[in-house]
C-alpha cells in the first residue's frame, strides 16, 4: 500500500500536530493574480517527533537537506516588497515531509546531497507506513490542498495567475561545485517558463545555465508534475543559489532581481492576456481557463475537532481547506 492509499485510509487515526503545533503552512493573501510559493522555508518539527531526527544538531541547523536556507529571510522581506502578491509558504523540515517531492518520496529516508548520509527516524524501522501516513496527512497534503484553493480563488478572481515556486541550493553537490548561480524548475517548456527563462539569458545579474541546478525529467521525484496535475497550473520554480543570498545585501539583490523578471513576464501579456496565465500547456492561447472545480465538502474532523475545539489552521487571512479523506 503507498502512501497516499494509507493516507486516506488512516486519516482519522492516532494525529502527529497537537495543539501547542504550529500549522502546516501560513498563507499572506493578496489582491493580483501573483503567487509565491515557499515550500522549503522552516526548520520545525513537531512536538511528536524526535528532535532533528536523530541526526547531529548542528549538522540539522546547518544542512540544505533540512529546509532552503535563507528563503525564510527572503519571505520575511516579500511580504513587505510585493504587498499585492500572495504568499504561501510551509512551516514545518522537508526532513519531516518534503511537500516539494511527489508523495510516494515524500519521506527522505537518506539525504539528497551526500550518499553517507541517513536519516535515523526516517527509516523504515522507525518511520513506519502509519507513522509516515499520519506526516502525510498532516504537513503534507494540508499544503497542497490549500496551495490549490488559493489558485483557484486566485483565478477566479483574476481569470488566470503567475505562480512562482521559490526554492534555494546549495553551492556544492556531493563534492562538486555549482558555478550556476540562478535557474528554474519545469516539468516541460511552456509559456511561462519560455517567458522567464528569456529574462534569465538577457540578464548580467546571476550566471544562468539552462536546465541547472536541476532537470526535473531527471528527477521523477520532483513535485512539479504532481502540482501540475492536482492544480491545472504551468509549474515554474525559480532557484537561487544559497550562499548569494546569506547577507541582507544578498538577499535584496535577489528580490530586486525578481521584481524585474514579474515586470518582465508582466510587459508580455498584452500580446495576450492568456499566454502567461492559461492553465495547460496545450490548450489554445485564447482558450477559456478550465471552470473552477465544485467545492470540496468532505468533513475534515481530524484538524478541527483535535482536541474537542477548533484548531488555528487559519493562517493570517486563509483558512485550511477541507481534506478529500
Amino acid at each position: 500500500m503507498g502512501i497516499e492509499q494509507a493516507y486516506n485510509t488512516n486519516a482519522k487515526k492516532a494525529l502527529l500536530l497537537t495543539a501547542e503545533d504550529p500549522a502546516p503552512f501560513t498563507t499572506i493573501k493578496g489582491t493580483s493574480n501573483l503567487l509565491f510559493t515557499f515550500p522549503h522555508n522552516e526548520i520545525l518539527l513537531p512536538k511528536g517527533v524526535e528532535d532533528c531526527l536523530g541526526t547531529d544538531k548542528d549538522w540539522f541547523a546547518k544542512a540544505h537537506e533540512a529546509r532552503d536556507l535563507y528563503m525564510a529571510n527572503i519571505f520575511e522581506i516579500m511580504r513587505e516588497r510585493f504587498p499585492e502578491a500572495t504568499l504561501h509558504k510551509g512551516n514545518y523540515s522537508r526532513l519531516v515531509a518534503d511537500i516539494n517531492a511527489h508523495p510516494d518520496e515524500a519521506i527522505k529516508r537518506t539525504s539528497s546531497e551526500w550518499d553517507n548520509i541517513i536519516i535515523p527516524k526516517n527509516q523504515h524501522e522507525e518511520c513506519c507506513e502509519e507513522q509516515a501516513s499520519r506526516r502525510m496527512n498532516e504537513i503534507y497534503y494540508p499544503y497542497h490542498q490549500a496551495q490549490k484553493a488559493i489558485i483557484n480563488e486566485i483565478r477566479a478572481a483574476h481569470d488566470g495567475i503567475i505562480v512562482l515556486d521559490m526554492h534555494s541550493f546549495s553551492p556544492t553537490w556531493k563534492n562538486n561545485p555549482r558555478t550556476e548561480e540562478i535557474g528554474t524548475i519545469r516539468a516541460h517548456k511552456t509559456d511561462l517558463s519560455k517567458a522567464l527563462e528569456s529574462f534569465l539569458k538577457n540578464q548580467n545579474d546571476y550566471s544562468y545555465v539552462s536546465g541547472k541546478p536541476y532537470r526535473v525529467a531527471d528527477r521523477e521525484k520532483n513535485a512539479a508534475r504532481y502540482i501540475e496535475a492536482e492544480c491545472d497550473l504551468q509549474y515554474l520554480g525559480i532557484e537561487i543559489r544559497n550562499d548569494l543570498i546569506s547577507t541582507q545585501e544578498g538577499q535584496n539583490k535577489f528580490i530586486d532581481f525578481i521584481e524585474k523578471s514579474v515586470d518582465h513576464i508582466r510587459s508580455l501579456e498584452h500580446t495576450d492576456p492568456h499566454a502567461y496565465l492559461r492553465a495547460t500547456e496545450k490548450a489554445s492561447l485564447v482558450s477559456p481557463l478550465p471552470p473552477r472545480p465544485k467545492p470540496d465538502t468532505t468533513d475534515h474532523a481530524p484538524y478541527t475537532q483535535r482536541v474537542g475545539k477548533k484548531m488555528p489552521w487559519n493562517s493570517e487571512d486563509h483558512t485550511l481547506p477541507t481534506l478529500n479523506a
